[in-house]
């Protein structure tokens, strides 16, 4: 039996799998139907660089790139095992179109950077164009939208959170006429920390009439 990504996370140290967290889980529940494929994946924070190497294991085939602001991170960058590290912020977008550039349209995204709100919704609306149909994009910690040293709270409008309950009706996109957040939305899911957002494979077209529209 293949080896859990919460086992491989807990033999790395990333504190993504501390007792209690429930968002390894949650990837892998997501996650496992693309294991052995040659993905993509855009891991935005690298710290110690745990989480790199969870992930090189989890995707053998995979090729794994992070983003940190400190330079330091590089010495985490291991190209004879897939790992390339890119130094800048997640906030510039003409960095991260860079980055694009070079390894190619991701398919995974991961969000476990600053955890503000002006660098997630920075880096999301940066990055989504360009992830590939069928792909997820991850903001992790999301529970510092309750924080006010993260200059944020419960319901503030504005906050991280605030966001992301927007991208509901992008799911819906095809039944109203308001403005969109995140075009070709198929699902989001909330976790514990974290927030799980895929992209539609293909378009949906906007049905000719609603259903039930002219029910009693």
């Amino acid at each position: 039996m293949a080896e859990s990504l919460l086992d491989i996370g807990l033999r790395h140290g990333t504190d993504k799998a501390n007792p209690g967290r429930v968002m390894l889980a949650a990837y892998e529940q997501h996650l496992s139907e693309v294991r052995e494929s040659d993905v993509t994946l855009l891991e935005i924070g690298v710290l110690q660089g745990n989480s790199l190497r969870m992930w090189r294991d989890y995707f053998p085939r995979g090729t794994i790139n992070g983003v940190d602001i400190s330079p330091d991170a590089v010495v985490h960058e291991d190209r004879d095992n897939r790992i390339r590290v890119f130094i800048g912020s997640q906030r510039d977008a003409d960095f991260l179109a860079k980055i694009v550039d070079e390894i190619g349209d991701p398919d995974i995204v991961i969000d476990d950077g600053s955890h503000r709100v002006q660098d997630q919704i920075a880096s999301l609306s940066a990055l989504w164009p360009v992830l590939k149909p069928g792909g997820w994009y991850i903001v992790e910690d999301i529970h510092t939208s309750y924080f006010e040293e993260y200059e944020m709270g419960w319901r503030q409008a504005g906050s991280t959170i605030e966001f992301l309950k927007n991208l509901v009706d992008d799911v819906n996109d095809i039944w109203h006429q308001g403005t969109t957040t995140l075009t070709e939305c198929e699902s989001v899911s909330f976790f514990g920390e974290t927030c799980i957002i895929r992209k539609r494979k293909t378009p949906r077209a906007r049905p000719a009439s609603i259903l039930g529209r002219d029910n009693p």
